[in-house]
Order: C-alpha cells, then structure tokens, then sequence
C-alpha cells in the first residue's frame, strides 16, 4: 500500500486516482492544494493508476482505497468518474482489425463497490458508463458519513462476464475516480433523548445557513438502526440536476440526505424544505408542489398530507424515517375554454389606420389607432390606475367581436355580478367584466388574433392555507370556471397570475384549495408498567397496572396479551379515541414461590413471591415453645417438691 500525499482545498476537497485497465503499467498521480479543516487523505492500492493484463471472460479483480477525514469537521464523499476512454488493443481482433477503431471492454466490464456508509440510488454493479459522471448528476455514489478522524475503506470489484465474446480481445480502458470531500453539520441530540429514546422536549432542527427544518414532539421515540436511542442527526444539502420522474411531474431544488440512515420515529416528525420559485420548470409553474423520498425499490415517492406556505416558498410533510427527500411538483393541464374558436392566422402588414378604439379601463381611458380590420401597428398595453388589471397585445394581433366585427369602444368595470364557486375553490381577485362594443354601441364579445397576455393582481395577504398555485379563470354561466393557460415562459410571483386570453369575458384570479389531510391513524404506546406489590406472600393476589395511550387521531382497537414467565395469561383488547389515554389493571394470583417475570406491549418487569412462616397479621409469638418451657416448669417443680417431702420423712 502507497499512502498518496493530503490533500487540500478551500471548502471541499477533490481528489482523483486515475484507474487504467490495459497491458501495461503507469504512474501514479499527485496534485496539491492549499489548507483547509475539511481534509481528505486517501491511499492504499485503488488510489494507485490500475494495470491489468489479458483480460478474458471471467476474469475479475478487487482494489481498495482507504480514506481518511484529517480535518476538524465531519464531511461526506461524492464518487464519481470521467475521462473514459476504451481503446483497441496492440493486437485487434480479426473481425475488424483496425486498430484505430473503439474498443469494446466499456461495453461489458462490470463495476461494484462496498463501503461502509454507502449510498446509491444505482443497482450495482453496473458499466462504467452507467456510474455517475459528475458530483451533480442525478445518479449517485456517496459515503455518509466520513467523520473527522474516521477512515473509510473502498472495495471496488470489477468482474467480465463469462458470456462476453472475443470483441474484447486485448482492448484497454482507462478512466479517472474522482472523490470529492464536502463538510456537513452534526447535531448532537445527547442533552434531550433519554437512554430509552424519548425526546425529552420539542425540538425544532435547522442546521445553519439550510433549507431543512425538522420539528420533532416531546414524549417521540428515535432509534436508531440497531434500535438504540439517536444521539445525533444531520441534514445534508446535495446539488443534484433535476431529473424528470414522470410526464408530469418534476424534481425541483436540492436533495436532502437525513440520517443517519435507518433511524425511525414512533410517531411522525414534519420535515420542511424550502425552494425557489425560479427553480420550478416553465411547464410545472401553477402544478401542486409536494415532498417526495427516495426508496430504492419505488423511485421517489410523494409522502401524504404534503402542505405548503406560497408566501415563504416552503413545503412541509410528515414522516417516521430518514431517507433522500426532494420537493416534487406536478405539472398542471388545464383545458381552456375560448366561446369564440377563432383559429392563430399568419401576421399581416398593418393596415392603413383609419379608425379609432375607445378604451375605458375602470377610468383610466386612452384613444387607440387601429386599421379597419382592427390590425394594431404597435404594440399595445392597456391597464387600470392600480396595475392590477393588465392586457398585453402584440404589434399586428387583430381585435374584433364576433365573426370580425369592428369594435368602437372596450370597458374594464368591476361587477358585483354572482358566480358559482365550487366548494374546492376560493376566490383571490374582484370578479373583472372585460366587454367590448361595436361602433353602434352593442355590447359584445372581444376576440385576440393571435392570444394576448392578461395579468391580474390580488392581495397576497388573503391567500389561505393549503392551497395550490393561483390562476386565472373565465366564468361563463355555461361552463362556470375554466382555467386559463398559463404563459410557458412566465416566473411564478405570489400576488400575480398571468394567463394567455384569446376573448375577453368575465375574469377572476381562483385558486384549488388543497383537501384536508387525513387523520393520523391510531397509533398506540403502552406507558408506565407498574407491579404491586413487588415482593409478594406465596397467595397474596399481585396487581398489574399499566398506561395505553392512541397518539393517532383515529379511533383504533389494540389487543394486549399479559405474560408471565413466557406463558400469556390475559389477553385484552381495547378500543380508545384518537388522542386518549386509560389504566388498564390485571389481577394474577395462585403463583409459586421465586422470581417471575412480566411483559406486555414490549415492557418488562419482574416481582418475586415469598413464603413465609405465619400468615400475614398474626402475631409473631411462638406459643408452641411458650407451652413447652411451661410444662417443664411444672415438671420440675413437682419433682422438687416431691424430693423435699421425701427428705423431711427420712429426718425424722
């Protein structure tokens, strides 16, 4: 084993071995940098350039790596590889025999690794090409975590099918495994978990300078892996490129690694992430937003009962476990509906202008130049005093009512005019009545050839809880709602939704309120075994006593089974309301004498039975030996006296 120089960067620490699979030998690689408290030392034989010769099916082989944190600060490792290179051999193989040609080995050489603390979204081993390729792919290869002080040891393994034919015959490939140390922050969690797991307190985690806030109850049990109590958790910020999980839906922002990984809670604690608007893809803006975690088996998964703040741009979920968290959301498709179906045309040379359109928005009134077929020469802006009431129409869209009408006047007015509102929906914005009049001053409809863009504003601080993204809609007694089509390139602004019209109607900015999240199921914890009284008299009836309790908001049904030296002697099932408590209480007697152990919903404790020689509240006087000294009292009295009077005969 070769131990490579340390080194060193400035916040993270990048460090390359170069890995050649060919019929010659090469050098090993060092580079150097500056000083830094986040530090990685890596060596041992896989941190050396590799050199393999004839490579054949079935042929495999191991390297290692270790590496060592030697800084001040705990971290974790991204893996990744880069500057392949799969190259024909000296001797090529006859079916092509041009050397200059690609070799094959990228194509069936398989790659493993084992570490401890390894995580992967991948199903090893895979190609060389199937490996990340960066430290922001979507794919993943990463140690979490690598302590300071701690080493870790690399196991890579690579192996050639048995199967593979002669296409690779004396082909090389070389690459490069590049290990990029990055530092994270630990929070230690000794001073408020109880050696049973029991968060002592509430507690609200956010480690400094993140986008993750965790809020763990009072009275919830952690534990780890090997269901020990947690003594510490981490949150770490990944950047990873989005990837598409479907059609409609789309990863947004950071990933959050949570661990250590296989800690799970009793009850659910509510994980918040928080995201930038600009973040989400032009065809997902106005979708629902939503967390989603990572399973190996499932892909990423949405968790129920998902909310989210539009004014904070946060998403919030609860979960029992720790897992890769990302925010999702879903992208919309709502259907709009046009009354007048007046099909995109070509752009037309403006016409000569010779008419005028009068335009009255809610008393802000400007004359219009249009041409004769209602052609604008320039583009045009038509908005209230507010600005909360905005239409933008491109330079050569047509503007005309029903079946080319030519129009002499458009109004904006606010109407008081109902309209039904499904229960799911809540209303953000004045109901706006955009009407068009013909030269005779006929009300009528207004048609926009190609759409324009129509910009409402409402009042941020009405916006209620648990609701999607805003939109626009057009109300028509026939249809009620529709929403509007949401421009591909707009920003998603709270207090603002823009849609594309073609007509102008009765416009209202809406938004779907979310449903209400279901209930918690009934989740029961047994409390406080108590055993009265610990030390009993051989036939003394022994209590048990113990406290059940539904954390969940559902009523639920628990059964119990009460046993005593590993036979179950009560079997009860109870039924308690979401939220509820109740003592539950079981009388045992006809026990033998000696220890005897008690265990019911996971609690153990143990009482002894004892003989004793009276009866519980009798006196302690042995009236056996009290009867016997007083007979031979008696006994030796009258033997006494017996031999006095014989005396006294013989004296005389």
């Amino acid at each position: 084993m070769r131990i490579l120089k340390v080194l060193r960067y400035t916040t993270t620490l990048l460090l390359a071995a170069t890995v050649a699979l060919a019929l010659a030998g090469s050098l090993p690689t060092v580079a150097e940098a500056s000083t830094n408290p986040v530090d990685l030392e890596f060596g041992g034989e896989g941190a050396m350039p590799w050199a393999i010769g004839n490579i054949k099916p079935s042929d495999s082989g191991t390297k290692t790596i270790s590496l060592r944190n030697i800084g001040d600060k705990d971290g974790f490792v991204a893996v990744w590889v880069s500057d392949i290179i799969s190259s024909e051999g000296i001797n090529p193989e006859s079916e092509t025999g041009d050397t200059a040609e690609p070799g094959e080995l990228d194509k069936y050489l398989l790659f493993n690794l084992n570490a401890a603390g390894l995580s992967t979204d991948l199903t090893l081993p895979v190609k060389i090409n199937d490996l990340p390729h960066s430290a922001t792919e979507a794919h993943y290869l990463e140690i979490i975590p690598i302590k300071t002080g701690a080493t870790v040891n690399l196991e890579w393994q690579w192996q050639l099918p048995a199967q593979t034919g002669n296409d690779i015959q004396g082909d090389g490939l070389s690459f490069t495994i590049n290990y990029l140390l990055r530092d994270f922050e630990v929070t230690n969690l000794s001073s408020i978990v109880s050696a049973g797991g029991v968060f002592t307190e509430e507690v609200t985690i956010k480690p400094e300078a993140s986008s993750c806030v965790l809020n763990i109850k009072k009275d919830t049990i952690g534990l780890a892996a090997d269901a020990g109590p947690i003594t510490e958790l981490w949150f770490i910020e990944i950047e990873k490129e989005p990837a598409a999980l479907s059609e409609t839906t789309v990863t947004v922002g950071l990933q959050y690694e949570l661990g250590p990984e296989g800690i799970t809670f009793n009850q659910p604690v509510i994980l918040t992430l928080a995201y930038d608007p600009g973040d989400i893809p032009p065809i997902a803006r106005g979708g629902r937003l939503a967390i989603a975690a990572w399973n190996s088996s499932t892909g990423w998964t949405e968790l129920s009962g998902c909310t989210f703040d539009l004014v904070n741009h946060t998403v919030s979920a609860p979960t029992a476990h720790f897992s890769r968290y990302t925010i999702i959301v879903q992208v919309p498709s709502p259907t709009p509906y046009y009354p007048e179906d007046t099909p995109p045309v070509e752009e037309k040379p403006p016409q000569t202008i010779s008419a005028k359109l009068d335009v009255d928005m809610l008393g802000q009134k400007q004359t219009v130049e249009i041409g004769t077929d209602g052609t604008l020469s320039q583009p045009l802006t038509l908005t209230d005093h507010s600005g909360n009431f905005t239409v933008e129409i491109g330079k050569g869209t047509i503007i005309t009512g029903p079946e080319n009408t030519e129009l002499g006047r458009i109004d904006l007015k606010i109407t008081d005019r109902p309209i039904v509102v499904p229960d799911n929906m809540v209303i953000l914005s004045p109901t706006y009545d955009f009407t068009g009049y013909t030269r005779s001053m006929q009300a009528t409809s207004i048609n926009f050839n190609p759409h324009a863009t129509l910009t409402i504003r409402y009042d941020q601080q009405n916006l209620p809880e648990n609701i999607l993204l805003p939109f626009i809609a057009n109300y028509t007694d026939e249809h009620g709602l529709v929403p509007l089509t949401t421009p591909p390139d707009s920003t998603v602004e709270i207090g603002k939704a823009t849609a594309l019209i073609t007509h102008a109607s009765l416009f209202v900015v809406v938004a779907e309120k979310l449903p209400p999240a279901p209930p918690l199921p009934a989740k029961f914890k047994v409390l406080d075994l108590i055993i009265n009284p610990e030390v009993a008299n051989l036939g003394e009836p022994v209590t048990i006593t113990i406290t059940i309790t539904n954390e969940g908001a559902s009523t639920g049904s628990f059964e119990l089974h009460l046993t005593i030296d590993g036979i179950v002697r009560v079997v009860r099932e109870i039924t308690l309301p979401g939220n509820s408590s109740d003592t539950l209480t079981f009388n045992v007697s006809n026990l033998a004498a000696g220890k005897h152990q008690v265990k019911i919903a996971g609690l153990t404790e143990q009482f002894r039975v004892v003989v004793t020689t009276n009866p519980p509240g009798e006196s302690d006087v042995n009236w056996l030996a009290i009867d016997a000294g007083v007979g031979s009292a008696l006994v030796i009295g009258a033997l006494g006296l017996y031999f006095l009077v014989r005396r006294a005969r013989r004296q005389r």
